[in-house]
């Protein structure tokens, strides 16, 4: 009985209230929500006032085990912050948006919170069949003006005041300086399937043919996308890269890397 009444209540749904929606792929959350591939995503509820404060931010990636961490193996490694940022660095003006930019709305089964690292931090959240439905803005971007002296000055005043406490530590595998970040707002609501008998709520949205449910208000999560360049990698591939590209922005599998050593940490900036 409870089986065919919710299969009555889908159908009704479908053939009179609400078009059906599906969760979309990879690359099309990226698209929808502007996400860049060679972008770190964390939290970092400390600098919700201030934002451009994360610029000249210098983050760590430590071994704790013999070998640095792969994306295979990130069981051995820890995340921490340098204890001094990039001095005197100026922000390019241009690079601020005037006014929040929204992206498309989206909803987020646990399969796609797996998938997309902006997402990660949704995984521990669902349970049973449920699933998320996402408004996303672009809240404030910034860059550090790489074309002023300052920042030169700045990053070779680092690097000598660091080479032996940090540069040369065999420990230390990987060194990400922050030159960009764009803040966004999430305002999401939690759906779960409905099944006759069970209570529902007082919202609902049409995933995939069935009925999901909410009694939750709105939430707003808020979360950070970092541009960075690296100041180091492992010794053992350094010899593979040009020494200018030391300094060269953070290749995907870098910050793929961090989101999933920072993923299994919980890590957050703050």
């Amino acid at each position: 009985m409870g089986n065919n009444s919710t299969d009555h209540i889908n159908e009704a749904m479908n053939n009179e209230v609400a078009e059906s929606k599906k969760i979309p792929s990879v690359i099309e959350a990226q698209k929808m929500l502007a996400l860049q591939n060679n972008m770190l995503y964390v939290g970092a509820d400390a600098y919700i006032g201030n934002p451009y404060a994360l610029l000249g931010t210098v983050l760590e990636i430590r071994k704790t085990q013999a070998d640095c961490p792969t994306i295979a193996n990130t069981e051995n490694a820890s995340i921490e912050f340098s204890a001094f940022k990039i001095p005197g660095i100026e922000i390019d003006e241009t690079s601020k948006i005037k006014e929040p930019i929204k992206r498309q709305s989206i909803l987020v089964d646990q399969k796609l919170a797996v998938e997309v690292s902006f997402l990660n931090y949704l995984t521990a959240e669902f349970e049973g069949e449920s699933s998320f439905s996402l408004m996303v803005f672009d809240q404030a971007t910034g860059l550090v003006n790489r074309d002023s002296g300052s920042w030169d000055k700045g990053v070779q005043s680092w690097m000598t005041n660091n080479k032996a406490s940090i540069l040369d530590d065999p420990a230390v595998c990987y060194v990400y300086a922050v030159i960009g970040f764009v803040q966004k707002y999430i305002i999401r609501r939690k759906y779960t399937k409905f099944t006759a008998g069970a209570k529902g709520g007082a919202f609902g949205v049409n995933l995939n043919g069935q009925l999901y449910t909410s009694a939750e208000d709105y939430s707003l999560d808020v979360r950070y996308g970092l541009q960075t360049v690296i100041l180091k990698r492992p010794a053992v591939t350094k010899s593979l890269f040009a020494e200018k590209e030391v300094l060269a922005e953070a290749k995907e599998e870098e910050a793929t890397l961090f989101s999933a050593i920072a993923k299994e940490r919980s890590f957050t900036l703050k």
